[in-house]
């Protein structure tokens, strides 16, 4: 296991900044994903790591060795494209051999740690079909062996899943975060899903414009965002602008006719008169008054939808607009009033200036 280390790492493309003095600390066998819209320099990060890229200013470093200006080949990563990349005139066998061969390993050492990898990725009896003969999912699975038969120190994904539909998406991450954490290796994954990292993460790195936003376990990104454009892209939820009329916890916020208590996320310094943002998440919602502080709405349902464990409700609360999830038993009647309850450690309260 190795532990992986970037320091002030800065990359340009003409006027283009991929990766702006982004610092981070990989874990030795730690699930660490790279997160954010497209565009927003986590493929760029990944190939630095990876050397396919050079920075333009900053270091990498495995287990405290400076390796960026090591050539891929001596790096001893694996890497997993978003298109697999596999050789269509190579059986998966051959395939999976073909980085084994380059470096030049005895035959019967390659048979044997070809064959042992098929089985782990669950290929075992598809070695001499070809590609074309293979499924979405079993074209991803041939990638990740082949990956993982070098034996690298770092195992690094760039959207190994994009190609794939939901369903199998959902059972292919799970079977990759069960292979790491048997393998123990430490590995890099890159997404624009969010619920795809949170379900695979140890920890995230949230990326925008080449900027590391913020860096911490799923649930401490999901429940305590530093700014508004990271509460904003991970879960669903709406975004209530108004001024602080209390600066001290609870945080009391007036939104129009409204008034809200909520904490400050980050334990951001916040005064009398600031412009912020609520952020409320439509899960966090209840129809019974918690025995926790709470803040209460009472609306008009203007839209609702069954979406199976749920339903989706718009309320409108004296012109505001919340998102609201409820028990799919629930009777919900567009044009009847509703009261809802959220409590106050729930609402997150962020400076507008922040985002």
């Amino acid at each position: 296991m190795v532990e992986v280390v970037l320091k002030d790492i800065t990359k340009r493309f003409g006027k283009v900044v991929a990766a702006s003095d982004v610092s981070l600390k990989i874990d030795e066998g730690e699930f660490f994903t790279l997160l954010g819209p497209s565009g927003c320099g986590k493929t760029t990060t990944m190939r630095i790591i990876a050397g396919l890229e050079q920075p333009d200013k900053g270091r990498v470093y495995f287990d405290s060795k400076d390796i960026t200006d090591a050539p891929p080949y001596k790096r001893n990563t694996g890497m997993v494209f978003q298109n697999y990349a596999l050789w269509p005139h190579m059986s998966v066998f051959e395939n999976v051999a073909y980085g084994l061969r380059v470096r030049k390993i005895p035959k019967v050492d390659v048979n044997k740690r070809v064959h042992e990898v098929l089985d782990l990725v669950k290929l075992g009896d598809l070695a001499g079909r070809f590609p074309s003969q293979l499924s979405g999912g079993q074209q991803q699975r041939v990638a990740l062996a082949r990956a993982l038969v070098i034996e690298p120190e770092v195992l690094l994904l760039d959207e190994p899943l994009s190609n794939l539909d939901a369903k199998l998406r959902v059972e292919m991450r799970e079977e990759i975060k069960e292979l790491q954490k048997r393998l123990k290796i430490t590995t890099i994954y890159v997404t624009h899903d969010q619920e795809e990292a949170m379900a695979v993460s140890d920890r995230m790195a949230i990326q925008n414009k080449g900027i590391i936003e913020q860096i911490g376990s799923p649930i401490e990104v999901y429940s305590r965002p530093r700014n508004i454009l990271v509460a904003t892209f991970l879960g669903q939820g709406v975004l209530l602008e108004g001024v602080v009329e209390k600066a001290e916890e609870p945080v009391r916020v007036r939104i129009g006719d409204l008034t809200l208590h909520g904490i400050s996320s980050m334990k951001t310094e916040m005064r009398e008169g600031d412009r912020v943002a609520c952020v409320l998440r439509p899960e966090n919602f209840t129809l019974e008054e918690p025995k926790a502080p709470s803040n209460v709405f009472e609306g008009v349902t203007e839209w609702t939808a069954f979406v199976g464990p749920h339903k989706e409700v718009k309320l409108n609360v004296g012109g505001v607009g919340l998102l609201v999830d409820v028990p799919s038993n629930v009777e919900t009647v567009v044009g009847r009033r509703m009261r809802v309850y959220i409590c106050q450690k729930d609402t997150i309260v962020l400076p507008l200036e922040a985002s």
